[in-house]
């Protein structure tokens, strides 16, 4: 799909880039491939797609799923959704904020025993996105999605560069990058590189957490001061006493000095429980 295509079937349905919206446009035709070929696809597969734009990756989906659903917030592009699905009868498209719309409900009302994610997401989304789906009680049963370069490598990143994010996303799955995409791949072309970022989720549980919420709410306090060492965080921002913090890191034979990125999950874990 070369870019004069692209300004082609723009101009056609009258559309232009909304940046607001994060819309760059994958022309690359062997990523493409790439992209779908990675996902194992068969005539059995529920597929999630979200922000399909003019439906290139699309339409390589729906020549080999069962069933795409396709989640699009910008209603300038319903036109072009209507036309693919007048091309394919396993198509469902729904205009909506994919941070909102139950997918969950819409697969099970399908009769989908699972699914699948494979995606071109907005980069300005990806976290919550990747977030929502895997804390969903109806997992897909993989993820493929092209994020932002930097994004990516925070998600796979390990102890002593963890953020938020990646031990948001390596409690459920494992993730992994697949391909690095320069930005010449895209119209427009974005200022950074991107990345194919695979995430396989556990079909057990790989770690065990009592309670979730209390959990992200613990790891959120001290990584708000994330140049700041552990000790001082746990002090500061969760207003535990100094004898108290002292005890709890000694037992769990994590230094004070320590900083919240270089601490494991499993740490994670075990300090939220003491904690708790």
């Amino acid at each position: 799909m070369s870019i004069d295509y692209v300004k082609n079937l723009l101009q056609k349905y009258n559309l232009k880039p909304n940046f607001t919206y994060g819309q760059n446009f994958l022309v690359d035709e062997i990523i493409l491939q790439d992209i779908v070929d990675e996902a194992g696809i068969t005539k059995d597969d529920c597929i999630l797609e979200i922000g399909p734009g003019i439906g290139n990756l699309t339409r390589l989906l729906l020549d080999r799923a069962k069933l795409v659903l396709s989640i699009e917030k910008d209603p300038k592009f319903l036109p072009l959704l209507k036309s693919i699905k007048k091309e394919h009868k396993n198509f469902r498209y729904e205009l909506a904020d994919a941070l909102e719309y139950d997918f969950q409900k819409f697969f099970n009302e399908q009769g989908c025993k699972s699914y699948k994610v494979v995606a071109n997401i907005p980069y300005y989304i990806t976290g919550k996105i990747l977030q929502t789906l895997l804390a969903a009680k109806f997992k897909p049963s993989s993820i493929i999605v092209l994020t932002q370069k930097e994004v990516a490598q925070n998600v796979v990143a390990k102890a002593g560069d963890l953020s938020i994010l990646a031990i948001s996303v390596q409690l459920f799955g494992q993730p992994k990058i697949l391909k690095i995409v320069p930005a010449k791949s895209f119209y427009p072309a974005p200022k950074v590189d991107s990345a194919v970022l695979k995430i396989s989720p556990y079909e057990k549980p790989e770690y065990e957490v009592a309670d979730e919420k209390r959990f992200f709410k613990i790891l959120k306090a001290c990584f708000a001061g994330k140049r700041k060492q552990i000790h001082n965080t746990l002090e500061n921002n969760l207003l535990l006493s100094k004898d108290d913090v002292k005890k709890i890191l000694a037992d769990l034979k994590i230094s004070s000095q320590a900083r919240p990125q270089e601490l494991t999950i499993e740490q994670w874990i075990e300090l939220t429980n003491r904690i708790s």
